[in-house]
Formats: C-alpha cells, structure tokens, sequence
C-alpha cells in the first residue's frame, strides 16, 4: 500500500460513512458563536483611554504609595477650594452634626436613666461630639481614621468616674515601620496583620505621624496594639479590601479644573480691565522704534490717563476700549455642569455641593433631599457599627463600676438594647411636616418614638417635657392650649388679609 493517498479515500482501520456515490462524508467547519460587549473590544479609539486599567487586588491596587498621594492631593484640594471644603463641612455637619446621643431601651427604666446620664457627663467632658466629627472628617479626605481607647488622665483629674478616651490616629501613621509589604503577611495589608480569616489581629501604630518633623527621632519605630483596642472606620468597596481610599478620588481632577478655569477666568478678566483703550494709526503711522524727541506713538507704548481728561490722539488715529472677553455667559453653566458631576460621585445634590438652592422649587428641593438623607442614614449605619457600638461596649468596663445595677450584669454589653439619636433634619415647611405627622399618628401610620427620633429627642423625653409644661400651666392658673386637654387646634387663617381688630384693640 503506499504511503501517500489519494485525496478522499478512506483510512485504513476506521469506519468511514459515504454518500450514495461512495464518497466519504466531509464535516462542515463548526462556526462558534459567542456573546460579546462593546465595552469589552479593544479598538484605535479606545485602546488609550483603557490603558491604565488593570485587574489587581484591592491590597495590590491601592499601594501604600497610591494611598499616600491620594491622600496629600486631597488635602490640598480641601484646604485651598472652597467647594471641597464645603462638601467636607456639610457631611460632617449632617452626619454627626452635634454628636450622636445615647437612648438605652432595656426593660430597667431605672438603668436607662443612669446609663444615659452617665453617658451625657462623659460625652461632654471627653468633647465626643468633636472626636465623632474629626473622625468623619478624616474619613471622607483620607479615606479612613484610627482611633486607639486610652485612660485619659484629664478625665481623671475632673473626678469622673468614666475615664475612658479616645486617640485618634491619621491613617498615614497606621504603616509597617520599614515602610514596605512583609512577606509573611499574607492575609493582612499595610500596618495591619490579620489571622487566617482576614480579621485584623493587631495594628502597627508609628510612633509619631511621618510628616511630623520630630518623627526624626523616632524612625522605624512602631507600636503593635491590639485589634480589640483600636477603632477602624472606613467605607470599603471592594472584597478583602483592608485600608481606605477617599470618596473625593473621582472628584479631585474635576475640582483641580474648576479652580483651574476660574484662575484662567480671572487673568482674562484683570488683563482687560487693566487696559483702558487702545490707540489704532493708520498704517505707515506707527514709529515701530520712535526717536526720543518725536512725538509719534511708539509700536506697544502705554500712555498714563488721569481721571477725567481730555485726550487729543495724531490725525488719523482713533482710540477704542478695550472688549473684555471674559467671564463669558457661558461661565455659571460650566462651574454648574462640574459640579453636578462632582455630587454625582459622592451622592449629593446640586444644592448641597454648590451651597445655593435658588434653583429649586419645594418639591424638585424634597426630592433631591429624599436620597441625600437616605445616604447620611447609611453613613450613620456605619458609624455605629465601626465606632460608637463598639466604644459603647468599651465604656461599660468603665461605668459598670460607677452604676450599681451594671456591676451583677452577667451578660454581653450588646444585648442590652440601645439606639443612638441625631439631630433633627432640617424641616423645609413645618406646617405641611406637622399636618402630616398628625395625620400619621391618627391613622396608624407612624408612631410617637418614630416622630421623636426625625426630631433628634427620645419619646420619653417628648412626653416627660409635655407633662412638665402641663403641670406648670396648672400650678399657675393658666388656660390649657387646646392639645393638652385634647380638643382640636384651631385651624390656621389661608387669607394674607388682617383680622379684624377685638373691641377695645387697635388694629395693627
């Protein structure tokens, strides 16, 4: 048999299938289809603007050089625009505002006094309000705050008997003192080692803040604290992701513009208000050098006004105003239209981020104020998860010993029920806001606790502050208003005209 064959015959020892002709069946070639994205090509017109993207981990895309600059860029940009620093304020301000306030909600009304009062004369001495707010702040510019639980002497010098404090720490201080990743490090990140779970184990706490020039002193010295001692807060995005990145990351290369056009604004402005008038000759007119003793204007000669004067110009020549150019209309649009791109990163509205409302009217205001509000509960979520729960815990240890009933608790701090209360939010028109909760209370819909809590006091507070004015009204011989003896208030006037003057009144 030869080696070669011919084209189309069968192979020796295999079954093959002919047609009726007795040729062998030839597969068609399978065409495989697959799904695709457009976002997913690489073409000439994309190719450059997705070079930079990779698909590291969180612990390898945000290195300890990329937060570090990240960091520096922000602050920069938060001490010197003014729209970054009012966007810090406002959700610092929103968030915390004047600290969040205690409500213990166990069984034991007498222990929810104590505890709360306690906790009312700690916060104030320890200035909590002010830690909560610091810490917010840190937060939203660096993208992440320490704090490690300390004994406060302070605290012990005022006598009280809950000297728990709070330190806090600048995420720049949280570092390996070598100032690299160790190898065997392997579930952890930058400063922190975790066990095999990922949980964080211990913090490496430098011994001073590397931008702080005394830190000369102590170079490559940390100090290794305990998890259980330290308060981490940051807002992770991705999975395993150990350390924090600022929200305002998206937002830095818009905010640089703003201030960027604004300057180029300003200089085209100042450049033409400098310039009265420009001198035109006809040509052949214009001495491009001029000798000192002639009289004939010199190419780019500048002439001194004075206020008020009357200017006689060479024959033929004629004097125009400068135009200025800039701002242009054009102006208010583009700083807009930024940061409306700039609130849209950080989930705020254009009202909050430009501090100006003129745009709004009454609902376009409450529908914008609708997510915002809902993004400052989930950020309050947070805090209470990360901080305040777990510095409440901390402060048992110290208050078990100053209220009796705390000493024979045998169980865990967290079982004994609690929320924390906030500043009323900001009420729009109080009328439509009061008619609504009435309604609500009326047909179920609400509750006294639920109205109390948007009001920023507990329900018990609001009815112990109604009895007290009660009983004054009594003790005094005063007319009850109509909601203490439970009639109807009566119903306010829609007409802009005045009432009629009583008898023995003068009309206004």
């Amino acid at each position: 048999m030869s080696a070669l064959m011919r084209a189309g015959e069968p192979t020796p020892g295999k079954i093959t299938i002919v047609d009726h002709n007795g040729r062998p069946f030839r597969s068609e070639r399978t065409v495989t289809r697959r799904a695709s994205y457009d976002a997913a090509r690489t073409d000439n017109e994309n190719k450059k603007h997705f070079a930079p993207a990779d698909d590291l981990a969180a612990v390898g895309q945000l290195t300890p050089e990329v937060r570090r600059v990240l960091r520096k860029r922000t602050r920069h940009e938060v001490l010197n625009n003014c729209y970054a620093a009012g966007i810090v304020r406002t959700l610092v301000t929103d968030t915390v505002g004047t600290g969040a306030r205690l409500q213990m909600l166990t069984d034991d009304d007498a222990l929810n006094r104590s505890v709360e009062d306690l906790w009312r004369v700690w916060a104030a001495a320890a200035d909590w309000p002010l830690t909560s707010r610091v810490l917010c702040g840190v937060e939203i510019v660096a993208g992440e705050c320490f704090g490690v639980f300390r004994d406060s002497k302070r605290l012990e010098r005022l006598g009280l008997p809950v000297t728990l404090d709070v330190r806090l720490i600048e995420p720049d201080q949280v570092a390996h003192p070598a100032g690299y990743y160790p190898l065997g490090n392997t579930n952890g990140d930058d400063g922190i080692e975790c066990d095999e779970d990922g949980d964080p184990t211990t913090y490496l706490i430098l011994k001073k803040h590397p931008g702080d020039p005394r830190s000369l002193w102590v170079t490559g010295q940390a100090d290794r604290v305990d998890a259980r001692n330290v308060l981490h807060w940051l807002r992770p995005e991705r999975p395993g992701q150990l350390r924090g990145v600022t929200m305002l990351t998206p937002a830095l290369p818009i905010l640089a513009q703003l201030r960027r056009f604004t300057t180029a604004t300003l200089t085209a402005a100042e450049v033409a208000a400098l310039l009265a008038g420009v001198l035109e000759l006809p040509d052949g007119n214009l001495d491009p050098n001029g000798p000192e003793d002639d009289d004939t204007p010199v190419a780019m000669d500048t002439i001194p006004l004075v206020r008020g004067m009357l200017l006689t110009v060479p024959g033929g020549a004629k004097v125009t105003q400068f135009k200025p150019e800039q701002p242009t209309t054009n102006h208010d649009m583009f700083v807009a239209t930024k940061l409306r791109e700039i609130g849209r990163a950080i989930d705020m509205p254009f009202g909050k981020v430009a501090g100006d409302h003129s745009r709004y009217n009454y609902s376009s205001g409450r529908m914008d104020d609708g997510p915002y509000w809902h993004g400052r509960d989930i950020h309050r979520q947070g805090l209470e998860a990360k901080v305040f729960d777990p510095a409440l815990y901390r402060w048992f240890e110290f208050a078990k010993f100053a209220i009796p009933k705390l000493i024979g608790y045998e169980g865990q701090w967290w079982k004994l029920r609690h929320r924390w209360q906030y500043d009323a939010r900001p009420v729009t028109d109080p009328v439509k806001d009061a008619s609504a909760d009435e309604l609500n209370l009326t047909n179920g819909a609400d509750t006294l606790a639920a109205i109390a809590a948007r009001d920023g006091v507990s329900e018990e507070e609001l009815v112990i502050a109604r009895k007290r004015t009660y009983d004054l009204f009594v003790k005094h011989g005063l007319p009850l208003p109509p909601w203490m003896v439970g009639t109807q208030a009566p119903a306010r006037t829609t007409t802009d005209e005045p009432a009629p003057a009583q008898e023995g009144t003068r009309a206004a």
